[in-house]
């Protein structure tokens, strides 16, 4: 059986693509399989994929969950974490995100905006940061925080938003709005959202310099097992 592997941020850099496919022998085929035959037919990633994360049409997933033939397998590595409600290509608009979430309710608004900074990790010559995602998981993991924040905490609204692309310094890559009766919990409502952003949702960042190079930076491990 032939199965065909999406690769994201760094993996997709180091094989100069986005996708490889390959055959597995095994009369019930795993992710585990699948992962032992992308490192057997591309030594550059052999020893790289501990702690990237699979996913089995658009879930992730645990080595051991089945791979059936027409599956589309994605390795995501480690997040550092299109247009719509989640995602956006062009730049983001705070006070479209403020008027949407009006709301007599609410006493409290907290806004929080990540922007790009022209130094990072000794380097002070970043022009701009080119954001990737895994469009589907990300958009499910994003609207799941804002059901979750909404839920957990006493406020009653909130919206949260990333660029994808590239995104210039000075720039907002992310957005969370969030609004409720008292400042507390809103504050802390928009901590827990932001927070569960960059540990949970598949977005690679591929960091820009002056002198024309750059690197993906390393992230957090979305490996189902470690979650």
């Amino acid at each position: 059986m032939n199965v065909r592997v999406e690769l994201y941020g760094g993996l997709r850099a180091r094989l100069g693509t986005d996708e490889v496919e390959v055959q597995l022998d095994s009369a019930e085929p795993t992710v585990a399989d699948v992962v032992a035959a992308v490192e057997q037919q591309h030594p550059k990633l052999e020893g790289t994929l501990r702690r990237v994360a699979r996913a089995v049409d658009d879930e992730i997933v645990g080595d051991d969950h089945p791979v059936s033939p027409g599956s589309t397998v994605a390795l995501l590595p480690p997040v550092s974490g299109g247009s719509g409600r989640y995602l956006c290509e062009k730049p983001l608009d705070r006070d479209t995100l403020i008027e949407e979430t009006a709301d007599d309710r609410c006493g409290a608004l907290v806004v929080f905006s990540g922007d790009i900074r022209h130094h990072n990790e000794g380097r002070d010559d970043v022009v701009a940061i080119d954001y990737e995602a895994h469009g589907p998981i990300a958009t499910k993991t994003l609207k799941t925080i804002e059901t979750e924040v909404l839920e957990e905490f006493e406020i009653h609204q909130c919206r949260v938003q990333h660029r994808v692309g590239r995104v210039e310094v000075g720039e907002s890559s992310v957005l969370v709005v969030c609004r409720g009766p008292h400042r507390d919990g809103t504050f802390e409502a928009a901590r827990y959202a932001i927070d569960e952003l960059k540990r949970r949702v598949p977005l690679w960042k591929k960091e820009c310099y002056a002198d024309g190079t750059d690197r993906y930076l390393d992230g957090t491990s979305l490996r189902k097992e470690q979650q």
